[in-house]
């Protein structure tokens, strides 16, 4: 079978991405729950191709600052895995982990920045591993690099790293928010063209 684009992408294909996302996304979830005590619940997984240009909206507002911890996924795919919270959500999970008493992202510190990074280690342990048990492809990933800046800012990384010639990009996109008020994020991988084919080639054996 040759190579698909991701451009010419079925509704087939879409709901298989939307299942992987789905399943990767709750056992994340599953463990950020432990990790702060709360239950969280998180929207379906949204499959979308947009262009760079597209992409300001899709954090909420490109000026607003968010904690954005971009992650590098390596072995069989190509892809990144971004986990964003929003800067108050950020604030409260520094102060909850380590009994602070912080009111502005612009005072974190060291240590601060190292629990937001764990936390994106974390994460994004738990869903590469139901990834992999999903499709039997084996994943690594890089210490998570972690910025606090506006979400047009943290965006333009990935953007210039995963967009094709056409400028678009690939990703699963998954929110979620806790009862708690705690947590109000989102959780995006992104996949270039190769990595979309083997995620898809993988599926169809299961699906």
């Amino acid at each position: 079978m040759g190579e698909k684009y991701y451009q010419d992408i079925t509704e087939e294909e879409i709901d298989m991405l939307k299942e992987a996302g789905n399943i990767a996304s709750g056992n994340a979830m599953t463990s950020l729950g432990k990790l702060i005590g709360c239950t969280l619940d998180m929207s379906v997984a949204n499959v979308r191709i947009e262009k760079i240009q597209e992409l300001t909206d899709i954090l909420g507002d490109a000026e607003s600052f968010i904690a954005g911890m971009l992650i590098n996924v390596y072995g069989d795919l190509n892809a990144m895995l971004l986990l964003a919270l929003e800067a108050e959500s950020a604030i409260k999970v520094v102060n909850l982990m380590l009994g602070k008493d912080v009111s502005h992202v612009e005072e974190f510190d060291e240590i601060d920045l190292s629990v937001l990074c764990e936390t994106g280690n974390i994460l994004a342990g738990s869903y590469l591993s139901a990834l992999n048990t999903f499709t039997g492809l084996e994943l690594d990933v890089s210490i998570p690099q972690i910025s606090i800046d506006m979400a047009g800012a943290i965006l333009s990384y990935p953007a210039i790293e995963f967009a094709r010639n056409d400028n678009t990009m690939l990703f699963i996109e998954t929110m979620f928010k806790d009862t708690n008020q705690v947590l109000n994020g989102t959780y995006i991988l992104i996949l270039d063209n190769d990595s979309y084919n083997k995620v898809i080639d993988s599926l169809g054996k299961w699906l």
